[in-house]
């Protein structure tokens, strides 16, 4: 696409933030309200965010103006953040993680339901590839160094036996082909000796065109068919890579190349102007302050009869000096009187409504409580109006033919530059205007002492700080070590690990398209893959891709998902590693057996991953088998010592800042043979995997059928889907594997593969049993949000139950 059409895109999408903030605003201004209130209006806005977010992450991927790339990252960020906060504030309105689309608010802003799942910001990634290049790379020399990797891959590795019998099955093949020649040869000497003159009587040519001209019809029409069930979408076309595709990611391609060296010529354009501007004005700006300051001084002397005090620079220095107004007794006496009224009207308030209270009264405000619901207030929101009105007064309306379309504007970076060196000469001229004032102030007190007046003590000066915290600092076990040394020893101890590169769609699974109606209805509706995946993006991967959002967004320190193996556990934790490059530290307790042994050990292996998990930043501290540091009573055979690090689970997690990228997330097969009470101290989300549904397992068949060329009309994937029911995605792909030889890919032209080769390849294999179902339904019950979700309803139940028994007395 051309830059005037993304530069109309942007303008189209500053028009749908202003909607979707006016929108927004009405959540604010409603206040605390009932619960049915927010729900459409909040899963409105969730919405329009969502298409907000993709929008401008296309815009900011392909936009090539330096200077206008910088708001859209802003309002980028700040709808990615709000994003989350509704995600949060839907949580506690339905008291439940998962969030459904509703079906009035996807056809009123003409959304499909896949659009209204978050995307992953393209920056995340691209803005890093270098330095994660790099990494990778380290990574994989320090193994190779220390023999943990091979040059080649293991599969080309043989033994000797391995290659015998290769090379003998290869030999037995080639004789079978010469003696198949033989055979043919053979049979066309015989056929030539019945005619030696080789004419065909009338009768044998006719039956010949007969079956000849059957063959083409029968082809044509098939052919026809295919074409007319290709054009109504009832069969799917050959899977192959688009050209169209392949040459736009070659455009876009091209459009990022030539917005790096734009960017270049931006940063190296801001040096250039700044000195230019530095060595131009400097003495100019300087006198005009000095001179304001000191008439200032005068007129303040000859007004007070006495010296100003110079506030200091982090009071906002010289410029405060000019708004100030009086002593600010006054001012903190009327700020602080209307409080302290406030609070004891309410007090006295609250004490006639507590007198007066009766016993329907109260159980009438339970109620309200328990069905109204305020939102939380936004830290973004005001960011995006801001940055949405700013993009409206210089960029909507400004030339976009100025200096070949894309280049940076001077006006503008000469009026942000002025700002910022008439900051540092001010600042720079107060320095010199305090040293002034306290000459000035010694040599006025020296005189009033001359004429027998006291100089007054110099009052010492109190910093106007707020409290110190409490929270000691860390102690640094290793401050003389860098930061490379210290990543090439986690690498060598395989606490850091490489990852292979996954993308959070290859997550296949379909939504729960009834969620929302289900709700309505008063029944929780059970999730779906689709659903898992929207949550790790919500809960795991957006938070960690940007700084900003990550410290002013609601804080998730800490994760567990659970699922039966093979449910995708593993594979989502590489994705949320590969959507962010963030780095992979293994705190599985077989995989730290034996490593950094005794208690300094320990304490040296937290310091340690504590401390490069914040310097390479985002991080991911995994531990597989979360469940096993809590079991009551471990087995004998078990000798990983999970208990190991019981104790120090929850200072891990609990010394995870707000401005940390740094998640832990922890995965399990079987919760609840931990002891619940400190699992859920650890964690404080839990995401527990479903078993696949019908409408995601056929959705993986047909995806994976259709990539290895294996779909045909002959193939029942209805009836697939409903015999592998029971099994998780996982298995279904390893089975997939194992029916889908190279001998069996090269067949496929003449032989189309049937359900039957893969159901008895699923007979081999453990499906998930009803009573891992029910344990998992049970545990279920018992986690925090949901224990807390039954509890509100129970209680909703007890006062309407009441309230109908007072009524009917």
């Amino acid at each position: 696409m051309s830059n005037k059409t993304y530069n109309d895109l942007i303008c189209e999408t500053s028009e749908l933030i202003g909607e979707t903030t006016q929108t927004d605003e009405v959540v604010f201004v409603t206040g605390a309200a009932e619960r049915s209130v927010f729900q459409p209006l909040l899963s409105e806005l969730r919405i329009r965010y969502t298409v907000l977010l993709c929008r401008l992450d296309t815009i900011y991927d392909q936009l090539l103006q330096p200077q206008k790339r910088i708001i859209v990252r802003r309002l980028l960020e700040a709808c990615l953040g709000r994003l989350l906060e509704i995600k949060h504030d839907l949580v506690e309105l339905y008291l439940s993680d998962y969030t459904y689309d509703d079906d009035e608010a996807l056809q009123k802003l003409q959304v499909t339901p896949q659009e209204a799942e978050p995307c992953i910001p393209q920056y995340f990634i691209r803005e890093r590839e270098q330095e994660l290049e790099d990494r990778r790379k380290f990574i994989i020399d320090t193994l190779t160094k220390l023999g943990h990797e091979t040059s080649k891959p293991p599969s080309l590795i043989l033994t000797e036996q391995q290659a015998i019998l290769i090379i003998q099955s290869h030999e037995r093949a080639r004789q079978g082909r010469l003696r198949g020649q033989f055979m043919k040869e053979i049979r066309l000497l015989k056929e030539k000796g019945r005619d030696q003159k080789g004419e065909m009587s009338a009768t044998a040519a006719t039956a010949i065109q007969r079956v000849w001209r059957g063959f083409i019809t029968r082809r044509m029409t098939k052919r026809r068919k295919r074409e007319e069930q290709l054009l109504i979408g009832m069969e799917l076309p050959p899977y192959t890579e688009s050209q169209a595709i392949k040459k736009a990611e070659k455009v876009k391609e091209s459009r990022r190349t030539l917005q790096n060296k734009l960017e270049i010529e931006y940063h190296e354009a801001l040096v250039r102007i700044e000195k230019r501007l530095h060595s131009q004005h400097k003495a100019k700006i300087s006198e005009r302050i000095g001179d304001e300051l000191r008439r200032w001084i005068l007129e303040y002397y000859e007004r007070t009869n006495r010296l100003p005090e110079f506030p200091s620079e982090e009071a906002g220095g010289s410029r405060t000096m000019f708004s100030r107004q009086g002593t600010g007794v006054e001012s903190e006496l009327s700020k602080s009187s209307p409080v302290s009224s406030k609070e004891s009207k309410k007090s006295k308030e609250s004490k006639d409504k507590k007198s007066s209270k009766a016993e329907d009264n109260k159980i009438k405000d339970e109620m309200e409580d328990l069905q109204n619901y305020k939102c939380t207030s936004s830290a973004f929101l005001q960011d995006i109006i801001s940055a949405n009105e700013e993009f409206e007064d210089i960029w909507k309306y400004k030339d976009d033919d100025y200096e070949h379309h894309e280049k940076y504007y001077k006006d503008i970076i000469e009026s942000d530059k002025m700002v910022k060196i008439e900051q540092e000469i001010r600042n720079n001229v107060d320095e010199m205007m305090r040293s002034e004032l306290e000459l000035l102030q010694a040599a006025y007190d020296r005189d009033r002492s001359h004429k027998g007046k006291k100089a007054k003590k110099p009052q010492k000066k109190v910093k106007r700080g707020g409290k110190k915290s409490k929270k000691k600092k860390e102690k640094d076990l290793t401050p003389d070590r860098t930061t490379e040394s210290l990543f090439e020893e986690l690498v060598a101890n395989g606490i850091i690990r490489p990852y292979p590169i996954v993308k959070i769609d290859d997550y296949i699974g379909e939504k729960n398209f009834v969620g929302s109606e289900l709700r309505s209805q008063g029944r929780e509706p059970t999730p779906c893959l689709g659903d898992i995946r929207q949550l790790i993006k919500e809960y795991c991967i957006l938070p960690l891709g940007s700084e900003h959002v990550r410290t002013n967004a609601p804080q998730i320190r800490s994760v567990l998902i659970t699922g039966p193996s093979g449910s995708g556990k593993k594979m989502l934790i590489h994705a949320i590693c590969s959507e962010v490059g963030a780095m992979l530290f293994d705190l599985t307790p077989a995989n730290i057996v034996g490593k950094y042994p005794g208690k300094s050990g320990l304490i040296m292996l937290i310091h340690l991953v504590m401390k490069v998990s914040r310097l390479l930043q985002p991080s991911v501290i995994w531990m597989d088998d979360a469940e096993k540091p809590f079991v009551k009573k471990i087995p004998k055979t078990d000798k990983t010592d999970p208990k190991r690090l019981k104790k120090d689970l929850v200072k891990i997690i609990k010394g995870i800042c707000p401005e940390d990228r740094v998640l832990f997330i922890g995965t399990s097969r079987i919760p609840w043979e931990a002891e619940q009470k400190l699992l859920f101290q650890c964690y404080s989300k839990v995401i527990q995997i479903p078993r696949a549904d019908y409408g995601s397992i056929s959705l993986m068949w047909r995806t994976k059928l259709h990539k290895a060329g294996a779909l045909s009309q002959r193939l029942d994937v209805s009836c697939l889907s409903r015999v592998s029911d029971s099994y998780t995605i996982g298995s279904l792909l390893s089975v997939l594997d194992d029916v889908l030889t190279t001998k069996r890919r090269l067949q496929l032209r003449i032989r189309a593969l049937t359900a039957q080769e893969i159901a008895v390849q699923l007979s081999f294999r453990d499906p998930v049993y009803a009573e891992h179902d029910v344990a998992a339904e049970m545990w279920w019950s018992k986690t925090p949000l949901e224990r807390r979700r039954q509890k509100v309803l129970q209680r909703l139940e007890e006062l309407q139950q009441e309230n109908e028994e007072k009524a009917l007395k």
